[in-house]
């Protein structure tokens, strides 16, 4: 919806005049509207006789494992998680700054725009609903950041360490988590390792990609981009992490099948994450997943 705004006047962000507001919003929408049809004409137009070249507007999921009406509704339960619709840009953008890639955070802010034209739309595309997952946890790591006083600049860069280790900048965190799920512990305190892992709200398996990391027997840097890095391609068959609410709420959470498969032994201990994980899945009428924890 941003790429349709193209002066100030049009910027309906922060008007508090419903009518005024209902009318840009339908402006911008038609506008939008207009936009997207007049490309499919020139797709049509093209595929005559020249190759379909669309840029960062191309086809970078293939869902086989979820039917569309239900990618649907998921892609429409994830942005419909948040309130109102500038909370919906914030909320997506947000995640955009732990990108470190200048590339590929302005094409995930390009992705995010067209998400939220579609669902300003009513017309979810369900092959963006992976890349949409991946931006959304990225926006909840975001938010736990700002939540514990973890500066963005940090987190973008390879070489900072965790604010809650003793070799590392020290902040107030005691008086700004509320959730406990988010408190450090003992090895976040003594073990050198980059702020990312402090944000998950699962300490047992923030302690364990600690051990791993200090063992040898784990690449953080791997399971990072698994779960976090949003690329020109097919993302369906990858470990994935899914956040439905609050990003400090270890019930909001839910990995899914190639999570286990892969990562499974970080849960060793923590029952947390499947239980929240099965939680969500008999909501959706399928089998809980079978897991020693």
């Amino acid at each position: 919806m941003f790429c349709d705004i193209w002066e100030p006047s049009d910027n309906w962000a922060g008007i508090s005049d419903q009518a005024r507001r209902k009318k840009l919003q339908n402006k911008l929408n038609q506008r939008a509207y207009r936009r997207r049809h007049g490309k499919k004409g020139d797709q049509a137009s093209s595929s005559s006789g020249e190759s379909d070249n669309r840029g960062v507007i191309c086809t970078i999921v293939r869902d086989t494992t979820i039917r569309q009406h239900e990618a649907e509704a998921g892609a429409a339960s994830l942005i419909g998680a948040v309130r109102n619709d500038e909370s919906i840009l914030i909320t997506l953008l947000a995640g955009c700054e732990l990108i470190e890639c200048p590339r590929r955070q302005a094409l995930a802010r390009t992705r995010i725009q067209q998400v939220y034209e579609d669902y300003s739309l009513h017309a979810p595309r369900p092959k963006a609903l992976h890349t949409l997952i991946r931006l959304r946890v990225l926006a909840a790591l975001a938010h736990n950041a700002s939540c514990m006083g973890f500066p963005a600049e940090g987190l973008c860069r390879s070489d900072y360490i965790s604010p809650y280790n003793t070799y590392g900048p020290l902040i107030p965190f005691q008086s700004r988590i509320a959730s406990p799920a988010l408190q450090p512990t003992l090895l976040q305190r003594t073990v050198l390792h980059h702020p990312w892992i402090d944000l998950f709200p699962f300490p047992r398996l923030r302690d364990n990609v600690l051990v791993g990391v200090v063992k040898g027997d784990l690449d953080d840097d791997e399971l990072c981009a698994d779960i976090l890095e949003v690329k020109d391609e097919d993302l369906g068959d990858k470990p994935s992490l899914i956040v439905w609410g609050e990003p400090w709420d270890s019930k909001a959470w839910e990995a899914n099948e190639n999570f286990f498969t892969k990562w499974g032994f970080l849960v060793k201990g923590c029952p947390e994450l499947l239980e929240a994980t099965n939680c969500w899945r008999v909501k959706r009428g399928e089998e809980k997943f079978v897991f020693e924890v």
